[in-house]
């Protein structure tokens, strides 16, 4: 029990760290400068880049041992991990798709803010519930399905991305 409690500290404590860039792109959004080229626009382009790289280099890594051990495990866990990867899948999708309409906004054509503004705003709430999704519904399945042995295999594979080199 020890080990999945400290592999879900982990997650829980990168989850907030998912949630404060999602706030800050947010504040940015309300400003209105973002929508032409300038600091403001680079700022949230910045700030969408840093929750991809956080993302994909750092929290998925922690999270692959976690979904692995849960595979073949029961009808619900495979439905709910199912579920999980494709809206993962659609959020980074929306995110590409908004990175590419800030390139077109520094090019000069500002017109596409709105929409971009939507995407970002859905790609938002999506996460937030994604998050949520994986600290109720995931945190439950695992912990009534994992043993401790698992749990320790799962922490150790965690310990090993938070460890690792860097290069």
């Amino acid at each position: 029990m020890l080990a999945a409690r400290c592999a879900w500290t982990i997650l829980r404590a990168e989850h907030t760290q998912i949630r404060r860039r999602l706030a800050s792109i947010a504040a940015t959004l309300r400003g209105e400068c973002w929508t032409q080229p300038g600091p403001a626009l680079t700022r949230l382009r910045h700030l969408i880049e840093s929750l991809q790289s956080f993302d994909l280099a750092c929290h998925r890594p922690k999270g692959l041992g976690l979904m692995e051990a849960l595979r073949g495990r029961s009808p619900d866990a495979e439905r709910l991990l199912a579920v999980l990867e494709r809206e993962r899948a659609f959020d980074d999708a929306l995110l590409v798709q908004a990175l590419g309409m800030l390139h077109v906004i520094a090019d000069g054509d500002a017109r596409i803010g709105v929409d971009c503004a939507a995407i970002l705003k859905q790609h938002r709430e999506r996460v937030l519930r994604h998050l949520e999704q994986e600290e109720t519904l995931l945190c439950a399945l695992s912990e009534a399905l994992l043993t401790d042995e698992e749990w320790s295999l799962v922490v150790s594979g965690i310990s090993s991305v938070l460890y690792a080199p860097r290069t």
